[in-house]
Protein backbone atom coordinates (compact mmCIF):
# COMPACT_ATOMS: atom_id res chain seq x y z
CA UNK A 1 0.00 0.00 0.00
CA UNK A 2 1.56 3.17 -0.97
CA UNK A 3 1.68 6.09 1.46
CA UNK A 4 -1.12 8.13 -0.14
CA UNK A 5 -3.11 5.10 0.60
CA UNK A 6 -2.36 4.77 4.12
CA UNK A 7 -3.06 8.46 5.00
CA UNK A 8 -6.09 8.24 2.40
CA UNK A 9 -6.96 5.13 4.97
CA UNK A 10 -6.23 7.15 8.33
CA UNK A 11 -8.45 9.72 7.45
CA UNK A 12 -11.13 8.27 5.85
CA UNK A 13 -11.93 6.45 8.64
CA UNK A 14 -11.63 9.53 11.16
CA UNK A 15 -13.63 11.35 8.85
CA UNK A 16 -16.51 8.54 9.13
CA UNK A 17 -16.38 8.46 12.73
CA UNK A 18 -17.53 11.92 12.82
CA UNK A 19 -20.27 11.34 10.46
CA UNK A 20 -21.88 8.89 12.11
CA UNK A 21 -21.50 11.07 15.46
CA UNK A 22 -23.10 14.01 14.14
CA UNK A 23 -25.54 11.38 12.60
CA UNK A 24 -26.16 9.85 15.69
CA UNK A 25 -26.91 13.48 17.97
CA UNK A 26 -29.04 14.37 14.73
CA UNK A 27 -31.33 11.86 15.51
CA UNK A 28 -31.59 13.10 19.18
CA UNK A 29 -30.88 16.33 19.43
CA UNK A 30 -34.90 17.81 19.79
CA UNK A 31 -34.09 21.40 21.15
CA UNK A 32 -32.52 24.52 20.81
CA UNK A 33 -30.76 24.22 24.26
CA UNK A 34 -29.55 20.95 23.28
CA UNK A 35 -28.10 21.84 20.13
CA UNK A 36 -26.26 25.63 21.22
CA UNK A 37 -25.35 24.39 24.82
CA UNK A 38 -25.72 20.62 25.49
CA UNK A 39 -28.47 21.70 28.06
CA UNK A 40 -26.17 23.48 30.29
CA UNK A 41 -24.26 20.06 31.34
CA UNK A 42 -21.18 19.23 30.42
CA UNK A 43 -19.01 17.34 32.17
CA UNK A 44 -15.39 18.31 33.64
CA UNK A 45 -13.44 16.32 31.25
CA UNK A 46 -15.71 17.14 28.08
CA UNK A 47 -14.93 21.05 29.01
CA UNK A 48 -11.06 20.44 29.16
CA UNK A 49 -11.34 18.48 26.36
CA UNK A 50 -13.33 20.77 23.93
CA UNK A 51 -10.97 23.45 24.94
CA UNK A 52 -7.85 22.11 24.06
CA UNK A 53 -9.39 20.91 20.79
CA UNK A 54 -11.51 24.41 19.79
CA UNK A 55 -7.63 26.56 20.98
CA UNK A 56 -5.69 24.44 18.75
CA UNK A 57 -6.94 24.80 14.83
CA UNK A 58 -5.44 26.25 11.91
CA UNK A 59 -3.52 29.00 13.81
CA UNK A 60 -2.38 26.94 16.63
CA UNK A 61 -0.60 24.39 14.28
CA UNK A 62 -0.47 25.44 10.49
CA UNK A 63 0.44 29.08 11.54
CA UNK A 64 1.78 28.34 14.99
CA UNK A 65 4.51 26.01 13.74
CA UNK A 66 5.25 28.28 11.09
CA UNK A 67 5.83 31.06 12.84
CA UNK A 68 8.49 28.88 14.91
CA UNK A 69 10.27 27.53 11.72
CA UNK A 70 10.81 31.52 10.62
CA UNK A 71 10.66 33.62 14.12
CA UNK A 72 11.37 31.47 16.76
CA UNK A 73 9.84 31.42 20.34
CA UNK A 74 8.72 35.09 19.78
CA UNK A 75 5.30 33.79 19.35
CA UNK A 76 5.00 31.88 22.20
CA UNK A 77 5.44 35.71 24.12
CA UNK A 78 3.48 37.45 21.88
CA UNK A 79 0.54 34.81 21.48
CA UNK A 80 0.45 31.54 23.77
CA UNK A 81 1.45 33.24 26.78
CA UNK A 82 -1.03 36.45 26.97
CA UNK A 83 -4.05 34.65 25.82
CA UNK A 84 -3.82 31.87 28.15
CA UNK A 85 -2.79 33.58 31.12
CA UNK A 86 -5.54 36.54 30.49
CA UNK A 87 -8.34 33.72 29.76
CA UNK A 88 -7.41 32.08 32.74
CA UNK A 89 -7.66 34.93 34.98
CA UNK A 90 -11.02 36.11 33.06
CA UNK A 91 -12.27 32.26 33.98
CA UNK A 92 -11.35 32.83 37.81
CA UNK A 93 -13.39 36.19 38.01
CA UNK A 94 -15.84 35.90 36.21
CA UNK A 95 -17.14 32.07 34.63
CA UNK A 96 -19.31 31.65 38.12
CA UNK A 97 -20.85 34.80 37.50
CA UNK A 98 -21.47 34.08 33.48
CA UNK A 99 -22.42 30.51 34.20
CA UNK A 100 -25.11 31.25 36.97
CA UNK A 101 -26.97 33.57 34.17
CA UNK A 102 -27.51 30.28 32.12
CA UNK A 103 -27.49 32.22 29.02
CA UNK A 104 -26.14 31.47 25.32
CA UNK A 105 -23.85 33.97 23.92
CA UNK A 106 -21.92 37.33 24.44
CA UNK A 107 -24.39 39.63 22.94
CA UNK A 108 -27.05 38.07 25.62
CA UNK A 109 -25.04 39.70 28.63
CA UNK A 110 -24.94 43.46 26.86
CA UNK A 111 -28.78 42.84 26.20
CA UNK A 112 -29.24 41.99 29.52
CA UNK A 113 -27.49 44.88 31.34
CA UNK A 114 -27.76 47.53 28.27
CA UNK A 115 -31.50 46.13 26.78
CA UNK A 116 -32.23 44.74 23.41
CA UNK A 117 -30.37 47.35 21.21
CA UNK A 118 -27.05 46.66 22.71
CA UNK A 119 -26.92 43.05 21.64
CA UNK A 120 -27.04 43.72 18.00
CA UNK A 121 -23.31 45.26 17.07
CA UNK A 122 -21.01 42.65 19.72
CA UNK A 123 -23.83 39.59 17.50
CA UNK A 124 -22.21 41.25 14.30
CA UNK A 125 -18.81 40.72 15.62
CA UNK A 126 -19.21 37.19 16.62
CA UNK A 127 -20.59 36.51 12.91
CA UNK A 128 -19.06 38.46 11.02
CA UNK A 129 -15.80 40.08 12.24
CA UNK A 130 -14.54 36.29 13.66
CA UNK A 131 -17.02 33.08 13.50
CA UNK A 132 -16.65 33.33 9.36
CA UNK A 133 -12.76 34.56 8.95
CA UNK A 134 -11.46 32.18 11.61
CA UNK A 135 -13.98 29.27 9.95
CA UNK A 136 -12.33 29.90 6.58
CA UNK A 137 -8.93 29.52 8.02
CA UNK A 138 -9.45 26.08 8.93
CA UNK A 139 -11.27 25.11 5.70
CA UNK A 140 -7.86 26.38 4.58
CA UNK A 141 -5.86 23.84 7.04
CA UNK A 142 -7.52 21.30 5.58
CA UNK A 143 -7.23 22.10 2.27
CA UNK A 144 -3.65 22.41 2.73
CA UNK A 145 -4.01 18.78 4.22
CA UNK A 146 -4.95 17.42 0.63
CA UNK A 147 -3.08 19.46 -1.13
CA UNK A 148 0.45 18.61 0.72
CA UNK A 149 -0.51 14.90 1.21
CA UNK A 150 -2.45 13.64 -2.07
CA UNK A 151 -1.62 16.52 -4.57
CA UNK A 152 -5.63 18.40 -4.53
CA UNK A 153 -5.74 21.32 -5.47
CA UNK A 154 -5.57 23.72 -2.67
CA UNK A 155 -9.15 25.54 -3.71
CA UNK A 156 -10.92 21.78 -3.97
CA UNK A 157 -9.15 20.68 -0.82
CA UNK A 158 -10.57 23.85 0.94
CA UNK A 159 -14.03 22.49 -0.63
CA UNK A 160 -13.55 18.67 0.44
CA UNK A 161 -12.89 19.93 4.22
CA UNK A 162 -16.06 22.17 3.94
CA UNK A 163 -18.17 19.26 3.35
CA UNK A 164 -16.78 17.22 5.74
CA UNK A 165 -16.92 19.69 8.55
CA UNK A 166 -20.34 21.35 7.82
CA UNK A 167 -22.06 17.70 7.65
CA UNK A 168 -21.46 16.66 11.31
CA UNK A 169 -21.78 19.85 12.91
CA UNK A 170 -25.05 20.97 10.97
CA UNK A 171 -26.29 17.42 12.34
CA UNK A 172 -25.28 16.80 16.05
CA UNK A 173 -24.82 20.54 17.13
CA UNK A 174 -22.99 21.53 20.38
CA UNK A 175 -23.33 17.71 21.60
CA UNK A 176 -21.48 16.62 18.77
CA UNK A 177 -19.03 19.14 19.42
CA UNK A 178 -18.72 18.42 22.42
CA UNK A 179 -18.12 14.76 22.34
CA UNK A 180 -15.79 15.00 19.39
CA UNK A 181 -13.28 17.11 20.75
CA UNK A 182 -12.85 15.11 23.66
CA UNK A 183 -11.61 12.35 20.95
CA UNK A 184 -9.69 15.02 19.09
CA UNK A 185 -7.65 16.31 21.69
CA UNK A 186 -6.49 12.58 22.69
CA UNK A 187 -5.50 12.63 18.34
CA UNK A 188 -4.20 15.30 18.43
CA UNK A 189 -1.62 15.13 21.60
CA UNK A 190 -0.51 12.46 20.52
CA UNK A 191 0.34 13.43 17.03
CA UNK A 192 1.91 16.68 18.19
CA UNK A 193 4.14 14.77 21.18
CA UNK A 194 4.97 12.10 18.52
CA UNK A 195 5.81 14.97 15.85
CA UNK A 196 7.99 16.60 18.46
CA UNK A 197 9.87 13.11 19.47
CA UNK A 198 10.49 12.34 16.41
CA UNK A 199 11.46 15.74 14.94
CA UNK A 200 14.19 16.31 17.56
CA UNK A 201 15.84 12.53 16.75
CA UNK A 202 15.84 12.91 13.19
CA UNK A 203 17.28 17.07 13.93
CA UNK A 204 20.35 14.96 15.39
CA UNK A 205 19.20 15.90 19.26
CA UNK A 206 18.44 18.92 21.07
CA UNK A 207 22.55 20.19 21.15
CA UNK A 208 22.60 19.85 17.29
CA UNK A 209 18.84 22.17 17.02
CA UNK A 210 20.00 24.72 19.92
CA UNK A 211 23.95 24.98 17.77
CA UNK A 212 22.24 25.45 14.36
CA UNK A 213 19.61 27.74 15.12
CA UNK A 214 20.07 31.29 14.87
CA UNK A 215 20.49 33.00 18.19
CA UNK A 216 17.86 35.81 18.14
CA UNK A 217 15.25 32.45 17.26
CA UNK A 218 15.45 31.89 21.16
CA UNK A 219 15.01 35.82 22.31
CA UNK A 220 11.61 35.78 23.63
CA UNK A 221 10.76 39.11 21.91
CA UNK A 222 12.75 38.18 18.71
CA UNK A 223 13.72 41.30 16.33
CA UNK A 224 10.72 43.03 17.05
CA UNK A 225 11.89 44.38 20.72
CA UNK A 226 9.84 44.37 23.83
CA UNK A 227 7.88 47.26 22.54
CA UNK A 228 6.15 45.45 20.17
CA UNK A 229 5.79 42.41 22.35
CA UNK A 230 4.32 44.78 24.69
CA UNK A 231 1.63 46.22 22.32
CA UNK A 232 0.65 43.01 20.82
CA UNK A 233 0.33 41.41 24.21
CA UNK A 234 -1.75 43.80 25.18
CA UNK A 235 -4.32 43.56 22.02
CA UNK A 236 -4.10 40.04 21.03
CA UNK A 237 -4.20 38.54 24.80
CA UNK A 238 -6.97 40.40 26.10
CA UNK A 239 -9.43 39.10 22.76
CA UNK A 240 -9.47 35.73 24.02
CA UNK A 241 -11.29 36.89 27.45
CA UNK A 242 -14.23 37.88 24.49
CA UNK A 243 -13.48 34.34 22.51
CA UNK A 244 -17.32 33.32 22.53
CA UNK A 245 -15.89 30.01 22.03
CA UNK A 246 -15.20 30.23 26.21
CA UNK A 247 -17.75 31.57 27.20
CA UNK A 248 -20.12 29.26 25.23
CA UNK A 249 -18.41 26.42 27.32
CA UNK A 250 -18.94 28.61 30.69
CA UNK A 251 -22.33 28.29 29.80
CA UNK A 252 -22.45 24.44 28.85
CA UNK A 253 -21.11 23.27 31.95
CA UNK A 254 -23.09 21.42 34.14
CA UNK A 255 -22.03 23.67 37.10
CA UNK A 256 -19.72 27.16 38.30
CA UNK A 257 -17.22 24.58 39.71
CA UNK A 258 -16.84 22.46 36.34
CA UNK A 259 -16.91 25.78 34.36
CA UNK A 260 -14.14 27.31 36.33
CA UNK A 261 -11.86 23.85 36.66
CA UNK A 262 -12.61 22.78 33.14
CA UNK A 263 -11.94 25.67 31.39
CA UNK A 264 -8.87 26.44 33.87
CA UNK A 265 -7.04 23.17 33.36
CA UNK A 266 -7.97 22.82 29.34
CA UNK A 267 -6.54 26.62 28.37
CA UNK A 268 -3.31 25.35 30.18
CA UNK A 269 -3.38 22.00 28.61
CA UNK A 270 -3.85 23.98 25.37
CA UNK A 271 -1.14 26.74 26.28
CA UNK A 272 1.45 23.53 26.44
CA UNK A 273 0.51 22.31 23.13
CA UNK A 274 1.04 25.35 21.30
CA UNK A 275 4.26 25.84 23.16
CA UNK A 276 4.98 22.04 21.57
CA UNK A 277 3.49 23.66 18.10
CA UNK A 278 6.23 26.30 18.42
CA UNK A 279 9.51 24.07 19.35
CA UNK A 280 8.34 21.80 16.18
CA UNK A 281 8.83 24.81 14.18
CA UNK A 282 12.05 25.80 15.13
CA UNK A 283 13.48 21.86 15.31
CA UNK A 284 12.05 21.96 11.50
CA UNK A 285 14.59 24.23 10.55
CA UNK A 286 17.21 21.36 10.87
CA UNK A 287 15.96 19.14 7.95
CA UNK A 288 13.61 21.60 6.08
CA UNK A 289 15.05 24.22 3.47
CA UNK A 290 14.71 27.33 4.85
CA UNK A 291 12.79 28.41 2.10
CA UNK A 292 9.90 26.27 2.97
CA UNK A 293 6.49 28.09 3.13
CA UNK A 294 5.72 28.77 6.61
CA UNK A 295 2.19 27.39 6.06
CA UNK A 296 3.60 23.98 4.58
CA UNK A 297 6.31 23.37 7.58
CA UNK A 298 3.58 20.61 8.81
CA UNK A 299 2.31 18.85 5.81
CA UNK A 300 6.49 19.00 4.53
CA UNK A 301 7.71 17.85 7.73
CA UNK A 302 5.30 14.82 7.75
CA UNK A 303 5.39 13.69 4.45
CA UNK A 304 8.85 13.73 4.04
CA UNK A 305 10.76 13.11 6.94
CA UNK A 306 8.35 10.98 9.32
CA UNK A 307 7.77 7.05 8.84
CA UNK A 308 4.61 6.61 6.68
CA UNK A 309 2.20 4.96 9.84
CA UNK A 310 3.18 7.85 12.36
CA UNK A 311 2.96 10.22 9.77
CA UNK A 312 -0.62 8.91 9.40
CA UNK A 313 -1.16 9.67 13.19
CA UNK A 314 0.45 13.28 13.00
CA UNK A 315 -1.83 14.17 10.16
CA UNK A 316 -4.97 12.90 11.40
CA UNK A 317 -4.30 14.76 14.63
CA UNK A 318 -4.03 17.94 12.40
CA UNK A 319 -7.05 17.36 10.64
CA UNK A 320 -9.06 16.21 14.35
CA UNK A 321 -7.54 19.92 15.64
CA UNK A 322 -8.48 21.87 12.47
CA UNK A 323 -11.92 19.78 12.51
CA UNK A 324 -13.08 20.51 16.13
CA UNK A 325 -11.90 24.14 16.13
CA UNK A 326 -14.11 24.70 12.89
CA UNK A 327 -16.99 22.88 14.51
CA UNK A 328 -16.49 25.39 17.32
CA UNK A 329 -16.75 28.48 15.02
CA UNK A 330 -19.59 27.01 13.32
CA UNK A 331 -21.76 26.96 16.54
CA UNK A 332 -20.39 30.23 17.70
CA UNK A 333 -21.73 31.86 15.00
CA UNK A 334 -25.03 29.77 14.68
CA UNK A 335 -25.74 30.44 18.33
CA UNK A 336 -25.07 34.38 17.79
CA UNK A 337 -27.93 34.33 14.63
CA UNK A 338 -30.34 32.11 16.00
CA UNK A 339 -30.38 34.09 19.71
CA UNK A 340 -28.81 37.07 19.11
CA UNK A 341 -30.98 38.28 16.15
CA UNK A 342 -33.41 36.19 15.27
CA UNK A 343 -34.82 35.51 18.64
CA UNK A 344 -33.66 39.24 19.73
CA UNK A 345 -35.09 41.24 17.08
CA UNK A 346 -37.87 38.82 15.09
CA UNK A 347 -39.63 36.46 17.26
CA UNK A 348 -38.74 36.60 21.36
CA UNK A 349 -41.49 33.86 21.69
CA UNK A 350 -39.81 31.63 18.96
CA UNK A 351 -40.87 27.88 19.76
CA UNK A 352 -37.91 25.53 20.01
CA UNK A 353 -38.77 23.73 16.90
CA UNK A 354 -38.56 27.01 15.42
CA UNK A 355 -35.14 28.01 16.84
CA UNK A 356 -33.42 24.81 15.94
CA UNK A 357 -34.31 24.81 12.50
CA UNK A 358 -32.66 28.88 12.62
CA UNK A 359 -29.61 27.22 14.18
CA UNK A 360 -28.93 24.57 11.47
CA UNK A 361 -30.04 27.22 8.75
CA UNK A 362 -27.00 29.08 10.37
CA UNK A 363 -25.29 26.51 10.28
CA UNK A 364 -24.98 26.35 6.69
CA UNK A 365 -25.20 30.29 6.16
CA UNK A 366 -22.00 30.42 7.73
CA UNK A 367 -20.20 27.45 6.42
CA UNK A 368 -20.86 28.58 2.77
CA UNK A 369 -19.88 32.21 3.95
CA UNK A 370 -16.68 30.72 5.39
CA UNK A 371 -16.25 28.52 2.25
CA UNK A 372 -15.90 31.88 0.04
CA UNK A 373 -13.80 33.93 2.11
CA UNK A 374 -11.19 30.55 2.17
CA UNK A 375 -10.85 30.40 -1.71
CA UNK A 376 -9.78 33.95 -1.60
CA UNK A 377 -7.65 34.39 1.33
CA UNK A 378 -4.20 34.78 1.73
CA UNK A 379 -2.21 32.91 4.81
CA UNK A 380 -3.33 31.95 7.66
CA UNK A 381 -1.58 34.33 10.53
CA UNK A 382 -2.49 37.79 9.14
CA UNK A 383 -5.99 37.17 8.66
CA UNK A 384 -5.93 35.76 12.01
CA UNK A 385 -4.04 38.10 13.64
CA UNK A 386 -6.47 41.75 12.40
CA UNK A 387 -9.59 39.63 13.43
CA UNK A 388 -8.39 39.07 16.94
CA UNK A 389 -7.21 43.05 17.53
CA UNK A 390 -10.58 44.16 16.10
CA UNK A 391 -12.87 42.42 18.11
CA UNK A 392 -10.69 42.68 21.35
CA UNK A 393 -10.72 46.33 20.45
CA UNK A 394 -14.59 46.45 20.34
CA UNK A 395 -15.44 44.52 22.96
CA UNK A 396 -13.19 44.00 26.25
CA UNK A 397 -13.73 47.78 27.44
CA UNK A 398 -17.27 47.35 27.07
CA UNK A 399 -17.31 44.11 28.76
CA UNK A 400 -15.61 45.54 32.08
CA UNK A 401 -17.84 48.58 31.58
CA UNK A 402 -21.13 46.09 32.35
CA UNK A 403 -19.00 44.38 34.98
CA UNK A 404 -17.10 46.80 37.20
CA UNK A 405 -18.91 50.76 35.66
CA UNK A 406 -21.92 51.13 36.74
CA UNK A 407 -22.55 54.63 35.44
CA UNK A 408 -21.96 53.14 31.55
CA UNK A 409 -24.96 53.87 29.04
CA UNK A 410 -26.13 51.76 26.15
CA UNK A 411 -24.57 54.62 23.69
CA UNK A 412 -21.54 54.52 25.58
CA UNK A 413 -20.48 51.05 24.94
CA UNK A 414 -22.24 50.88 21.82
CA UNK A 415 -19.90 53.89 20.43
CA UNK A 416 -16.89 51.96 22.28
CA UNK A 417 -17.62 48.97 20.28
CA UNK A 418 -17.89 50.53 16.81
CA UNK A 419 -14.69 53.16 17.09
CA UNK A 420 -12.76 50.30 18.59
CA UNK A 421 -13.21 48.06 15.48
CA UNK A 422 -13.51 51.12 12.80
CA UNK A 423 -9.87 52.57 14.19
CA UNK A 424 -8.61 49.41 14.50
CA UNK A 425 -9.10 48.18 10.86
CA UNK A 426 -8.83 52.05 9.49
CA UNK A 427 -5.35 52.55 11.67
CA UNK A 428 -4.02 48.81 9.78
CA UNK A 429 -5.12 49.63 6.53
CA UNK A 430 -3.02 53.37 6.78
CA UNK A 431 -0.29 51.35 7.45
CA UNK A 432 -0.01 51.93 11.43
CA UNK A 433 0.71 55.77 11.20
CA UNK A 434 3.11 57.37 14.28
CA UNK A 435 4.49 53.84 14.61
CA UNK A 436 1.24 53.12 16.84
CA UNK A 437 0.06 49.26 16.28
CA UNK A 438 -3.70 48.79 15.42
CA UNK A 439 -4.46 47.12 17.90
CA UNK A 440 -3.38 49.78 20.59
CA UNK A 441 -5.34 52.85 18.24
CA UNK A 442 -8.13 50.83 18.42
CA UNK A 443 -8.19 49.86 22.53
CA UNK A 444 -7.39 53.72 23.01
CA UNK A 445 -10.29 54.72 20.92
CA UNK A 446 -12.64 52.07 22.58
CA UNK A 447 -12.11 53.44 26.34
CA UNK A 448 -11.85 57.12 24.70
CA UNK A 449 -15.38 56.68 23.20
CA UNK A 450 -16.68 54.79 26.37
CA UNK A 451 -16.06 57.57 28.59
CA UNK A 452 -16.75 60.41 26.80
CA UNK A 453 -20.04 58.90 25.78
CA UNK A 454 -21.63 57.21 28.78
CA UNK A 455 -20.54 60.50 30.97
CA UNK A 456 -22.85 62.77 28.00
CA UNK A 457 -25.48 60.62 27.77
CA UNK A 458 -28.30 59.32 30.23
CA UNK A 459 -29.30 55.53 30.34
CA UNK A 460 -31.96 54.08 28.83
CA UNK A 461 -34.89 52.96 30.10
CA UNK A 462 -34.63 49.20 29.52
CA UNK A 463 -31.15 49.06 30.93
CA UNK A 464 -30.12 48.05 34.46
CA UNK A 465 -28.09 50.41 36.18
CA UNK A 466 -25.51 48.00 37.94
CA UNK A 467 -21.97 46.96 37.90
CA UNK A 468 -22.69 43.33 37.35
CA UNK A 469 -19.48 42.39 39.60
CA UNK A 470 -20.94 43.58 42.92
CA UNK A 471 -24.76 43.26 41.80
CA UNK A 472 -27.23 40.92 40.82
CA UNK A 473 -28.44 40.74 36.91
CA UNK A 474 -32.02 40.44 37.27
CA UNK A 475 -32.88 37.91 34.31
CA UNK A 476 -36.54 37.80 35.11
CA UNK A 477 -37.84 40.40 32.51
CA UNK A 478 -35.37 39.79 30.14
CA UNK A 479 -36.48 36.06 30.34
CA UNK A 480 -40.07 37.06 29.96
CA UNK A 481 -39.43 38.84 26.45
CA UNK A 482 -37.29 36.74 25.26
CA UNK A 483 -38.80 33.00 26.15
CA UNK A 484 -42.78 33.69 27.90
CA UNK A 485 -40.96 33.07 30.89
CA UNK A 486 -39.38 29.49 30.25
CA UNK A 487 -35.91 28.15 28.56
CA UNK A 488 -36.53 27.28 24.98
CA UNK A 489 -36.58 23.84 25.39
CA UNK A 490 -39.05 24.43 28.07
CA UNK A 491 -36.99 23.11 31.25
CA UNK A 492 -37.22 26.24 33.62
CA UNK A 493 -36.50 29.65 33.47
CA UNK A 494 -33.16 31.09 32.30
CA UNK A 495 -31.00 31.38 35.23
CA UNK A 496 -31.49 32.93 38.91
CA UNK A 497 -29.50 36.16 38.84
CA UNK A 498 -25.79 36.48 39.11
CA UNK A 499 -23.97 37.66 42.19
CA UNK A 500 -20.48 38.05 42.84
Amino acid sequence: MSNSAIYALFLCTYFAFMIIVGIYHYRKTTSVDEYLVSSWNVGFWQIVGTTIATWCGASAFIGFMGMGFTTGISGIFFWVIPGVALTIIFILLFARILRRLKLYTIPDVFALRYGKNAAFIPSLFQIFVYSIPTLALQFIGLGTIFNGFFGINLQIGIVIGFALIFVYTYMGGMPSVILTDSIQTVILYIGIILLLVLGIQYAGGTEKIVANTPADLFHPFGKQGFGTFLSLALTVGPFYMMWQCTWQRIYAAKDEKTAVNGLTVGFILAGLATVISFSIGIIARGYLPLDTKPDMVFSTSLATVFPVLVGAICVTGLAAALMSSADSFIMMGSASIARDIYQQYFRPNATTTEMLSVSRYSVIGISISALIIAVFAKGIIPVYILVVKTCGAGLVFPFFALMFWKRSTRKGVLASMVSGALVTVGWNMAGNPLGIIDGVAGYVASLFFLIVVSLATKHSPDEQVVAAYFQNLDTTKYNERMTNGSVLGGVGPIGNGAAA
